[in-house]
């Protein structure tokens, strides 16, 4: 075999292993870990052991804080769960209760959405939720029309080293019991058209 044989050989082999879908488990985690940690509009649910005055459900500001009965302002943004039942427990345990024990849970999450588009039957931004898969994310959007190409959809998200599109075969996730992929926040779901 010649020497520019094998060249066109290795680079035939190049482009169809650049054309394979992306594997869920080699696919990159996004930019941050917005799951984690709350923002501006988030709900929390805070229980006092003990406290029924103290427990309620508190909306995060604006600015990132919540207002908690005999603490004031309490900085919650960018801080996960337990990072804010630690502080309420230490802010509470200075003079005002004996060994408080302090459960935080998140029960509403603003500013966090899944955009699905493309041969979708009702394209648009979803709610984000926990554990939410791409083969969820597309039913929430009505599921596929008839011109989707299923085996190329594109999952565009913003990751450390950038924006990156990855490339899925649903049909392996949905008929096969390939391992779904879970999205987060920002992700795009984009369903090409089957060329004709």
């Amino acid at each position: 075999m010649s020497a520019l044989a094998r060249l066109l050989v290795a680079l035939l082999f190049v482009l169809v292993a650049c054309d394979r879908p992306s594997n869920p488990e080699t696919i990159p985690p996004p930019k941050s870990k917005v799951t984690e940690q709350l923002g501006p509009g988030d709900v929390l649910e805070v229980r006092v052991a003990d406290q029924e005055e103290l427990t309620g459900e508190y909306q995060v500001s604006d600015d990132g804080t919540i207002r908690f009965p005999w603490i004031g302002s309490l900085q919650v943004q960018g801080k996960t769960q337990r990072q804010i039942a630690e502080e309420i427990e230490s802010e509470l345990a200075d003079g005002w209760l004996n060994q408080p024990q302090v459960a935080v849970r998140v029960i509403d999450r603003q500013n966090r959405e899944v955009s699905v588009l493309g041969q979708v039957k009702e394209p648009g931004s979803y709610p984000y939720k926990e554990r939410l898969t791409l083969v969820q994310a597309i039913s929430l959007a009505g599921g596929m029309n008839p011109l989707a190409q299923s085996k190329r959809v594109k999952l565009i998200r913003e990751t450390e080293a950038g924006r990156q599109t990855f490339e899925i075969d649903v049909t392996k996730i949905v008929e096969e019991g390939s391992q779904d992929l879970t999205l987060e926040p920002g992700d795009i779901v984009f369903v090409p058209e089957s060329p004709i």
